[in-house]
């Protein structure tokens, strides 16, 4: 199992074109001097206990030095074939990606030749965008509806009377509903999603130039190894399988924002207008999942896929 295992490192150094380019300088321009002290100092008590094993017959210090050796040798090996590891990984996402997203029709923030990355960035700021939108009018219309609501004429009729009316009061119960659909579910909406674009940047900008290098630094001292291949793991799920999650995810938000004339009856309504109009219950209620579940189902996801890595790396060093 080791021996595929290694050839496949073995070949995947030899990658030019990636998705990230250059992931091995930026590890060792980040963590460079740090991981090759580390190095040598694991070189040198590998060397220390292959002698004393040799010069004292210890076969259990002969066997560790022959076991940290292979973990240093298969350390160097990963950190010279990272950038082909990730751009296997990426350009098979690539390709599935291309294929699907072609076949879906006119899309909002899918072009050919766009990375997954751009792409999710491009939909999660176009989601809250509209929950921006929907708030903001949502705001505008409580408070209009309570002012009308307030509008009120008195008639006076000399040495009789006054009879005042309250024409407008309606209103009030309009503006009500504006105020409890607003609270209970677009500003909600709106503070998952702004949450979930910051995590998005913080996958895109930091994830290689600061979690690998400390990951790989982890993963060539011996006592912090097993930490390291989890950040090792970490850092491939977020780069890969969280951008790939959240395009697919809100593609399904973009087609569902194309029409909905099929569930008019359903959504239309007396207050809001026209369930699929630009501030309709449709768009309220397409904002949802989005907000609340599918970043569940990818976290679960995202949970699997670090675990099956993290095993993986155990398990060939």
């Amino acid at each position: 199992m080791k021996g595929p295992i290694l050839l496949l490192l073995l070949m995947s150094a030899v990658f030019s074109a990636s998705c990230i380019s250059d992931a091995g300088d930026t590890i060792l321009s980040e963590q460079g001097l740090a991981i090759a002290v580390a190095f040598s100092l694991t070189i040198m008590v590998i060397a220390v206990a292959y002698a004393a094993g040799t010069v004292t017959a210890n076969s259990g210090l002969t066997i560790f030095a022959k076991d940290e050796l292979y973990h240093l040798f298969f350390s160097v090996m990963l950190l010279l074939g990272f950038s082909g590891i990730l751009v296997f990984s990426c350009q098979t996402m690539n390709i599935f990606y291309d294929s699907t997203m072609s076949q879906m029709g006119a899309l909002s923030c899918y072009h050919p030749g766009n990375s997954l990355s751009a792409t999710s960035m491009c939909y999660i700021k176009l989601a809250k965008s509209d929950a921006e939108n929907i708030a903001k009018y949502y705001i505008s219309q409580h408070i209009e509806n309570m002012m009308q609501s307030t509008f009120s004429f008195t008639v006076s009729i000399p040495f009789m009377d006054a009879y005042t009316s309250v024409a407008d009061s309606y209103h009030k119960v309009h503006a009500q509903q504006y105020d409890m659909v607003l609270n209970s579910f677009v500003l909600p909406a709106l503070l998952s999603i702004n949450m979930q674009k910051l995590l998005l940047e913080f996958v895109n900008n930091n994830v290689i130039p600061w979690v690998l290098p400390i990951a790989f630094l982890f993963r060539v001292i011996p006592p912090f190894r097993s930490m390291g291949n989890t950040l090792i793991a970490l850092a491939v799920g977020l780069y890969i399988l969280i951008p790939f999650m959240y395009t697919f995810n809100l593609s399904m938000y973009d087609i569902m924002g194309q029409g909905c004339s099929g569930f008019s009856a359903g959504v239309d309504d007396f207050v809001f207008g026209p369930g699929c109009s630009t501030y309709g219950f449709w768009n309220v209620g397409r904002l949802m999942p989005q907000a609340f579940f599918l970043p569940n189902l990818t976290m679960a996801l995202f949970i699997t896929f670090m675990a099956a890595i993290n095993k993986a790396l155990r398990a060939i060093g």
